[in-house]
């Protein structure tokens, strides 16, 4: 009887054991898969955010020089480069504010990235005496943008609980 009784002992052990092990495994999975998931949000979300400012500082680039070639006139080759120029750059801060939309968390991220995109969009039409002030705003809306986006990119944890 004692061998029956230290037999089902150890197979209970053992089954402890095991059950123990499965745990401790599945809990490190999951950390792990998790760790993976933070690391590749976060670094999709360092790529959109600063490949938004880029663009949106291209697209002010070239709404300035579509502005400047304005003053001069609006008709003639050099203006409709400026304008074509202006035009493809706007389609592509739209589509990196969209990137944007998609990955940012906290609306107020979003918030000044729509800020941003509004003070580029018209900057064109401005007179001349507000070209470089608008310049300078656009500028500290992207500054603005990059802070928050900043915080929300450190705030994704990395390391596993």
């Amino acid at each position: 009887m004692e061998a029956v009784l230290a037999g089902l002992f150890a197979i209970g052990g053992t089954l402890l054991g095991s059950l123990v092990t499965y745990l401790f495994q599945q809990r490190a999975t999951q950390r792990a898969e998790q760790f993976t998931i933070s690391a590749r949000l976060r670094e999709e979300r360092m790529a959109v955010y600063s490949g938004f400012a880029g663009t949106l500082l291209e697209f002010r680039s070239a709404q300035y020089h579509r502005a400047l070639q304005g003053f001069e006139g609006k008709e003639g080759a050099a203006y409709d480069e400026a304008k074509a120029a202006s035009y493809r750059l706007r389609a592509a801060a739209w589509h990196s504010l969209y990137r944007v939309r998609l990955l940012a968390d906290d609306p107020g991220i979003t918030r000044l990235a729509e800020n941003a995109m509004a003070l580029v969009a018209d900057m064109h039409d401005v007179d001349r005496a507000a070209l470089t002030r608008r310049g300078d705003e656009v500028r500290q809306a992207v500054e603005e943008f990059i802070a928050a986006a900043s915080e929300e990119v450190t705030r994704v944890k990395l390391l596993p609980k």
